[in-house]
């Protein structure tokens, strides 16, 4: 089966999942392609049998970059596709948006799931960032069950085309604590919460790593980098910052996520 792997990813964690997917099935013999949802035309995604979508959670939702490219894809009526998630805990509202979004488009979803892997939001890990330093993320047993998500999604895509009836995700969004978070997500409504942004620069030796990981193109390197009112509060360029140049009066540089330290090494315990 011919299954096409989209993904963003802000710090790693997600390109680690979406790669562990890849790796997986073909091993198993089928061909994979694996993009970046900027490295491709909404509209050019015709010609697969399969489709993943895979995106960070940002505020209990998909990631606003993922969400729009899915709003401005063309109708791929009838065809299979799964979610994949990272986050430091629970998907909230993001896998029922994916699903909703993924079926306006006349997808069939036959399946979600999420990797646990290290919180990247620097606020956050100012208060957890000794539990994540302390333990390895994500856990070998929840990439191992990733792999057998996988497997069951190939599976379910093959009973899908006999015409077999299989299940689907649920969408209904119930009106819980965390979809207000969700909407304000989806909507690139986050950047507020920067606080006070600026640019040290002593530290700042114009790398253009921030611009490279943005996923909107939010930033620009003119001589230190300026970012547009596009941002969508993602902090992918404090995180990916090597230089730890890009501040905020919201937290400390300490507690910005620098990404998993060795993907390899993790992808070779689950035989990859």
């Amino acid at each position: 089966m011919n299954l096409l792997i989209l993904y963003e990813s802000c710090t790693g964690n997600t390109e680690l999942g979406a790669e562990l997917i890849r790796r997986t099935l073909d091993k198993e013999g089928h061909r994979c392609t694996m993009l970046r949802y900027r490295e491709i035309d909404p509209g050019g995604l015709e010609g697969y049998d399969l489709y993943c979508f895979a995106t960070p959670v940002q505020s209990f939702a998909p990631l606003a970059a993922t969400y729009r490219f899915i709003k401005n894809m063309p109708k791929l009526k009838g065809l299979p596709a799964f979610i994949l998630t990272t986050g430091a805990g629970w998907p909230g509202v993001a896998h029922r948006m994916m699903a909703g979004a993924l079926r306006r488009k006349g997808m069939a979803v036959i399946g979600a799931r999420m990797l646990a892997c290290p919180d990247n939001w620097p606020i956050g890990r100012t208060f957890d960032r000794r539990f994540y330093n302390r333990f390895t993320f994500p856990r070998r047993r929840s990439m191992r069950k990733t792999q057998d998500f996988a497997r069951e999604m190939m599976n379910k895509a093959y009973r899908f085309r006999d015409g077999i009836k299989v299940k689907q995700t649920p969408h209904i969004l119930w009106p819980t604590p965390t979809l207000p978070m969700g909407f304000f997500a989806v909507r690139g409504m986050l950047a507020r919460g920067f606080g006070k942004r600026t640019v040290d620069a002593d530290a700042c030796t114009r790398c253009g790593i921030c611009v490279e990981t943005c996923p909107v193109g939010a930033v620009r390197l003119i001589d230190l980098p300026e970012f547009d009112s596009s941002c969508i509060g993602c902090w992918a360029c404090f995180n990916n910052c090597p230089e730890k140049a890009i501040l905020t009066n919201i937290c400390k540089p300490e507690t910005y996520y620098g990404g998993i330290e060795d993907p390899e090494k993790l992808l070779k315990k689950v035989g990859l």
